[in-house]
Parts: structure tokens; C-alpha cells; sequence
């Protein structure tokens, strides 16, 4: 007969009434039946009311002409639709929220390891820097950004150039170095998707062999061989065989490529006039011996700082280099497309200027180049040899193709009164950005510190008795156990920084809000706006704190 162990007790079934676990599901339906009932009764109480004095109630009015300019963002005119503009606004907060969040998180980890420094300067400029600037109001900070030191900086003509680097500060903005797809970018992406499957492929392998043999595998070094050969095999192939660029000028200049300029443009610098003028026989013979435009500037410069040189011949020299900064290649293309990008840095690179004559269609170029206004026209080979069958001697215009890699870096240079080329970030747009990760990285700075101040010291002492560098401890050791307690405060301040760039409309940068108040103007539906605003800036937070809460479940401590 069996028997129950009287240590054994036997588990009472208990009424769902009396069930914590049950009556804690049944009240969370409880009160998320009671808010949505509360929503809806307000959400009728808006539509009886705005009806009862006559109010329409909807979004038809996105669908209306908007009849307004946005000064940057995406592509867009004013006969474009409400709905359009305030997609133009979603994106630039979008734009300067991202870019601000990873720069920010840069400027964090580096000052708040700075504050921790035992260099006592290091450490007392990461405190002054942090103590000030979370002590000055967002908006202030905007203001003096904007006013006081963009606005202030050189004009155009006279941008300041860092560190002899392609980037140009000016009043009107700053003007970077920017990538540009070209038409190779779609199979070159493809050859790096394979990179990817042929790395998880290799690293499995590996890991099989390691459990297999017990031996380690250099896991790493391979899968970045693997990729950087396979990145690399797609860049010669999509660079040689699938570009389909071109450029056109006159047989009679002989150019097969971006090379033979120099040449020409070397030749058109008339050394003879150089010679007439006084110059001795031996700086002219050694100008004569340079090969490149760039040489030939470094070496005017450099006959000009040795003070060899009597006034009149330095007056000379000065005059040839205002000639090479002055003189340019005309260059007719389609505003903004890859043969007009790759042509000019291609120019450029060999320090010869160029004077950029972009047009709204090929046809419009072709006919700018048609009629002398321009030295090569550049475009696709399909373009350029309509143009050219339609030239009144066809013969007489050489068609060459150029390989044309799947990124192409655009440089900006000046280019009279103006900087051509490159990424120009406005005025408006640099201040909230530089606004923002400034004020932001302040407070991240401090919760980096907190971070890595709760790290046990015994960890430290344990990474310096195994011979482990600062650097190494930092990354290997302290860094990886500081994140559960970085990430959960971090969140919040990036989606602080996302709605403090609303702050934008202070300084006339186009973001969401700015955008919306314009909406809210020129149509008079004030609330649905302020319903988009709300919707927007809900959407881009919930997904912000999703990411990050995903991410902080992976680097969490996993606990017994």
C-alpha cells in the first residue's frame, strides 16, 4: 500500500480569487481598460467640441501645399505638401539626435576616464569642463555657440583651414570631406555581405576545431583577413568593370585621364614669362624639373621662405601663386551627381583648382560645354555620347571612360567666393549639434565616472598583477563590469539630448518643432500638429529605450 512521506506536503490548490499571480494580471487589464476608456472619452469630447464651433477634425490638411521654403534637409520645395514639410522636419531631428548620441557618448567615455586621470591637469580640465557647462542653461549655451562663435568666424573667402586638413570653417558653416555613392556602391555592398557570411562561417569552424582539439584558434585575424580580402576583391572589380563614368574635352588638349592635366595645366603657367623676369636660370630650370602642380606650389613656397630672394623676384613668385590659386579647370556636370563629385576631387587631389559649373540636366551641361563655357564635361557614358552625337563635329570631342570606385570622397576646396564640394553643415545645424554634445557630454561624462568608480578596486589590483596596461584594464577589465551601471542612466540622457533638440526653433535650425510652428501658422490646425509632435517624439524615444534596453540585457552581469 503506498504511502505519503509526512515531510512531503501536498500543495493546496488555491482559488484565482486568492491567487497573487492572477489577481495581478486581472488588474493591470483593469486599469489598461480604464485608460484607454478615459482616452477615448477625451479623444469625443475634442471631436463634439471642435465640431460645435465649427472646427475640422482630421489630417486632410497634410495633403494641402505647404507654399513655404526649409532652408537644409531632405529634397524639397514649397509646392510640396504640408505632410512633406513636417517629414522634413522628422528627419533633421532624426539626423542631429543620432549624430549628437554617438558623438556624445564619445565625448563622455573620453572626459569622464580624463576626470578619473592621475595627471592632475588632465583631471582638473575635465572638472572645470564639466562643473561649467552643467551649470549653464542648454538654451544659453546654444546662443553663445551660435552667435558669439560660429557667426563670428571668417568670411567665406578667408576660411580658417585646420590643420592644413581639407575642412574650412566660415560664417556660413563648416565644409567636411563626405563619401558619394557611385553606381559600383550596390555590387561593392554586396561583396561585403559575403564578407560578413564567409566570417560567421570561418569563426564557426573555428570554434568546432577549438572544442574538437582543444587548441586555439586565431579566430580574430583570420575573420578579418578573410573579410578585408573579400571587401577588397569587390572594390577592384566594382572600380574596373562596372563604373560607368565619363568625361569629354576637346582631342585637341590630348587627355586620356585625370593625369594628363597637370601637364596642361603646368604648361599653361608660361615658365618662359618666368624666366624674362629676372628669376635666375637655376630656380627657373628647377621649376621646370617639377612633375606635379603640387610640387610646383611647394617649391614657389619654398624659394619664397628661404629669403633668398630680392623683393622684385619675391613680388614674381607671389604673382605665380596667385595665379595657381586663381587659375581652375572649368567643369560642367549635373549639380551633385557622382561624375561631377569624382571629377573634382580627382582635380583636387592634383592641386589643380576647379571651377564647378553645375546644371540641372545633362542637356544643360552639354550645351554649357557646347558653347566654350567649360574645359570637360563629366557624366555617365551613355550621357556623354548623346551629347556628343549631337555636337556640331562630333570628331573633335574625345569620349574617356574613368574608373570611378563605389565610394567616391568628395573634397571641399575654395572656389572663389564660395567652398565647392564636400558635406556642408550649416550654421544652424553645427550650433545644435555642437550644442548638444556638449551640454549632453557633461552629464555623460559624470555617469562614465560613477560607472567605473563601481568597479571593485580588487579588480584593478587584479588586472595589474596580471601585467595588464592601463589601457587594457580599462577596456578589458573595468569598462565591460561598468556598463550595468553606464547604460540605464545613458538611455536618459540620450533621450534628454533627442527632446532637448527642439531647442533648435532659438536659433532657426529646420527640426520638427520648428517646422510644426510653421504648419501650425499657415494652416491653423494647431492641435492635430501638436498630436504629431507628440506621436513623433514618442516614436523616436520608444525606440531609442527599446535598443538600449536590449542592449543592456546582453551586457548585463549574468547573476546565480
Amino acid at each position: 500500500m503506498a504511502s505519503t512521506s509526512p515531510n512531503i506536503k501536498q500543495e493546496a490548490s488555491i482559488p484565482f480569487w486568492r491567487d497573487v499571480r492572477v489577481l495581478g494580471i486581472i488588474g493591470q487589464i483593469v486599469v489598461t481598460m480604464l485608460v484607454i476608456v478615459f482616452f477615448a472619452w477625451l479623444i469625443n469630447n475634442f471631436v463634439e467640441n471642435a465640431e460645435n464651433q465649427g472646427l475640422q477634425v482630421g489630417f486632410d490638411f497634410l495633403n494641402s501645399t505647404a507654399a513655404f521654403d526649409i532652408a537644409e534637409g531632405i529634397e524639397y520645395e514649397a509646392t510640396d505638401t504640408f505632410g512633406r514639410a513636417l517629414w522634413v522636419g522628422v528627419v533633421n531631428t532624426i539626423r542631429v539626435s543620432l549624430i549628437g548620441i554617438v558623438l556624445t557618448t564619445l565625448l563622455g567615455i573620453v572626459v569622464g576616464i580624463a576626470r578619473l586621470s592621475s595627471n592632475w591637469l588632465i583631471s582638473r580640465i575635465a572638472t572645470v569642463y564639466i562643473e561649467i557647462v552643467r551649470n549653464v542653461p542648454l538654451l544659453v549655451l546654444l546662443f553663445f555657440i551660435y552667435f558669439a562663435v560660429i557667426l563670428k568666424l571668417p568670411a567665406v573667402r578667408d576660411s580658417a583651414q585646420i590643420f592644413g586638413l581639407p575642412v574650412y570653417l566660415n560664417n556660413r558653416g563648416i565644409a567636411i570631406p563626405g563619401l558619394t555613392a557611385t553606381s559600383g556602391f550596390p555590387i561593392w555592398l554586396a561583396f561585403i555581405i559575403l564578407g560578413v557570411i564567409l566570417v560567421m562561417v570561418l569563426w564557426t569552424i573555428q570554434s568546432r576545431q577549438e572544442e574538437q582539439t582543444g587548441e586555439p584558434r586565431n579566430k580574430l585575424g583570420t575573420a578579418v583577413f578573410a573579410f578585408l580580402i573579400v571587401v577588397f576583391i569587390g572594390w577592384l572589380v566594382t572600380t574596373t568593370f562596372v563604373s560607368d563614368q565619363a568625361i569629354m574635352v576637346s582631342t585637341s588638349k590630348n587627355i586620356q585621364g585625370f593625369d594628363d592635366f597637370e601637364g596642361i595645366y603646368l604648361a599653361s603657367l608660361d615658365t618662359n614669362a618666368l624666366r624674362e623676369s629676372g628669376l635666375s636660370a637655376a630656380t627657373v630650370n628647377s621649376l621646370d624639373s617639377t612633375a606635379s602642380v603640387g610640387a610646383y606650389q611647394a617649391e614657389l613656397k619654398g624659394l619664397l621662405d628661404s629669403g633668398a630672394l630680392t623683393p622684385e623676384e619675391a613680388e614674381i613668385v607671389n604673382n605665380r601663386l596667385d595665379i595657381l590659386d586663381n587659375g581652375a579647370v572649368t567643369l560642367c556636370s549635373i549639380e551633385n551627381s557622382a561624375a561631377e563629385i569624382n571629377a573634382a576631387s580627382q582635380l583636387r587631389q592634383r592641386h589643380i583648382p576647379v571651377d564647378i559649373k553645375s546644371s540641372d540636366s545633362m542637356r544643360q551641361a552639354g550645351s554649357a560645354y557646347a558653347s566654350g563655357d567649360c574645359d570637360i564635361l563629366a557624366g555617365t557614358q551613355a550621357e556623354l555620347a548623346a551629347e556628343r552625337s549631337i555636337l556640331e563635329a562630333p570628331d573633335a570631342h574625345e569620349l574617356q571612360r574613368v574608373n570611378v570606385p563605389p565610394l567616391v570622397m568628395n573634397t571641399p576646396a575654395p572656389a572663389g567666393f564660395n567652398i565647392q564640394g564636400g558635406l556642408k553643415l550649416s550654421p544652424e545645424f553645427a550650433a545644435l549639434l555642437i550644442g548638444l554634445i556638449v551640454y549632453t557630454g557633461s552629464y555623460a561624462a559624470e555617469i562614465v565616472r560613477a560607472g567605473i568608480l563601481s568597479v571593485s578596486k580588487g579588480q584593478t589590483e587584479a588586472a595589474r598583477a596580471l601585467g595588464l596596461n592601463e589601457t587594457q584594464r580599462l577596456r578589458l577589465i573595468v569598462l565591460p563590469q561598468a556598463m550595468r551601471v553606464i547604460i540605464p542612466p545613458m538611455t536618459s540622457q540620450y533621450l534628454n539630448l533627442t527632446k532637448n533638440s527642439s531647442l533648435a526653433v532659438a536659433i532657426g535650425y529646420p527640426d520638427l518643432v520648428s517646422v510644426g510652428n510653421t504648419v501650425l501658422n499657415q494652416s491653423g490646425f494647431a492641435v492635430q500638429v501638436i498630436i504629431i509632435f507628440m506621436i513623433s517624439y514618442l516614436t523616436i524615444s520608444l525606440s531609442i529605450s527599446t535598443f538600449l534596453n536590449w542592449y543592456n540585457q546582453k551586457v548585463r552581469l549574468v547573476e546565480r
